[in-house]
């Protein structure tokens, strides 16, 4: 049960973190453009309000883009999680595979040698 809240704690956490960063990625292409509304709006005013508006659209169309973009990095680090867990189990189970193997040889051995021993103690009471 712990586990399952810390994990849960973990994804709220890593929920927060992208929201600040969706923001900044959000708002750093605009920077430019924003300084040259701000030169506009000194030379020009009339302009500045369709330019403006504008630049809130396409600000409005780039948002679910960043959204998506930090949400497919996320994801990539979750699936390069699995697959390093995938390996460390593959690699462990080759592992209990190969001792399985040798116990079944040392098994196997054990049994011939107690079947020599047996047919011997048998040969020796027959004589």
């Amino acid at each position: 049960m712990d586990a399952r809240n810390s994990s849960t704690d973990q994804e709220i956490e890593g929920d927060q973190q992208p929201t600040e960063s969706r923001h900044t990625l959000a708002n750093e292409p605009f920077q430019p453009i924003l300084k040259v509304l701000a030169d506009l709006e000194r030379h020009d005013p009339k302009f500045t309000f369709p330019a403006a508006g504008l630049l809130g659209l396409y600000r409005c169309l780039l948002e679910p883009c960043v959204s998506k973009q930090i949400h497919g990095q996320k994801l990539e680090q979750r699936i390069q999680i699995v697959k390093e867990a995938g390996t460390h189990l593959s690699k462990e189970g080759d592992g209990l595979q190969l001792r399985h193997d040798k116990q079944l040889f040392r098994l196997r051995f054990l049994e011939q040698a107690l079947e020599l021993f047996r047919d011997r103690v048998i040969r020796v009471l027959e004589n």
